[in-house]
């Protein structure tokens, strides 16, 4: 699982399953640390010493530095299709800006002034 989407995010919250997965993987490279010191391999405790904070770092609000908000797997799941679908509608928007200047559309300055013709089938000039 890709801590890293969860660290550059900004997110205030962390669902149950990853925070217990970043906890654990923390844990494991603090004791594989104290391994290497025992060996005199400072390079490697220095790598795991690394890696751990990497995963600490996922369970806090890197503006803050304060413990993200620990919430049910199902709950981060929502949270996480709703941020998905709002990301895509930004990246819609900024998509159909980019072709309504590459087509030079431009909006008009009075939308309602606009009036398509619906007058039934036209008569090309003749009086019927």
């Amino acid at each position: 699982m890709d801590t890293s989407d969860n660290t550059m995010s900004g997110k205030t919250w962390i669902g149950e399953s990853r925070h217990a997965l970043c906890i654990g993987m923390a844990r494991r490279y603090e004791a594989e640390e104290r391994e290497a010191l025992e060996r005199g391999d400072s390079e490697a405790a220095e790598r795991y010493r690394l890696w751990g904070l990497h995963f600490l770092s996922a369970t806090e609000n890197i503006h803050t530095m304060q413990p993200k908000r620990i919430v049910p797997d199902a709950e981060a799941a929502r949270l996480r299709a709703a941020e998905d679908e709002k990301r895509q509608a930004q990246a819609d928007a900024e998509h159909l800006a980019a072709l309504k200047k590459k087509l030079g559309i431009t909006p008009r300055a009075n939308g309602s002034a606009y009036r398509p013709y619906s007058g039934g089938l036209p008569t090309l000039g003749r009086d019927r």
